[in-house]
């Protein structure tokens, strides 16, 4: 190897050679095309925790309302691929309705070691941004039959900023310790505050009714050796 190909070697991420093992990471298989609300189980290996109804879009939707660059959330071209999920998060008088994703992992999580999870996030057509997402691992499924906020122990996702980008994508991220044999990973707002921004007044309000909703594309989990490993870029595309 010369000495040239050995320094760009060097220079690439340790998670570009690790097993992200999130099935289906992109969205991009699935077993139908979307045409209609909450229709998430299309994707293959993704389903909802709870009551709650998280959207799927794609490109080979037949109609606009769930296809990609333009649909009925404001559209966007996926990060990559043709695919990506949407999840909706709102509170109106204290009545909550927080969406949530699952999906089951290719091989459980080792006791001990450190996982990296990183995933790209965009603001759909919405007036309330949020600081972060979450992330939960855990042994078996989580299930509810309600639609308020699960509140547990979480990986906060994040990236410094407000995740109020309407054009491109961010990348936000967390590292966490296994406890092991972790199987399921779920994606959503598990914090114990009222999270809601105001990206039009710059600030948080009290409105009655607040509503947040974001695009969700290209998961990341791979298991690191040292949580500096763990890296955000803090650009967007």
């Amino acid at each position: 190897m010369s000495r040239f190909l050995l320094f760009l070697f060097l220079l690439v991420p340790y998670t570009f050679f690790a097993q992200n093992l999130i099935l289906n990471p992109g969205f991009e298989q699935n077993r139908g095309c979307p045409e209609k609300p909450g229709q998430i189980n299309l994707a293959n290996h993704w389903f909802s925790p709870n009551i709650g109804t998280p959207d799927y879009f794609h490109t080979c939707s037949p109609g606009l309302d769930y296809g990609t660059e333009f649909n009925k959330k404001g559209g966007r071209l996926p990060h990559s691929g043709m695919g990506y999920a949407g999840l909706q998060f709102y509170c109106m008088n204290r009545n909550e309705y927080y969406e949530y994703m699952e999906n089951l992992l290719d091989t459980a999580l080792a006791p001990g070691a450190l996982y990296c999870i990183q995933v790209f996030v965009s603001l759909a057509k919405a007036n309330y941004a949020f600081k972060e997402l979450g992330a939960v691992a855990s042994v078996n499924e989580i299930k509810t039959s309600s639609s308020k906020k699960m509140i547990l122990p979480y990986t906060p996702l994040k990236n410094g900023q407000y995740l109020d980008d309407q054009n491109g994508w961010i990348q936000i991220c967390g590292f966490f310790k296994a406890k092991g044999n972790e199987r399921f990973i779920t994606l959503g707002d598990f914090q114990k505050g009222d999270e809601f921004w105001n990206i039009d007044l710059r600030s948080t309000t009290d409105s009655v009714f607040k509503s947040s909703y974001y695009f969700i594309d290209d998961v990341l989990l791979v298991k690191i050796n040292d949580s500096t490993e763990c890296k955000c870029n803090p650009g967007t595309r």
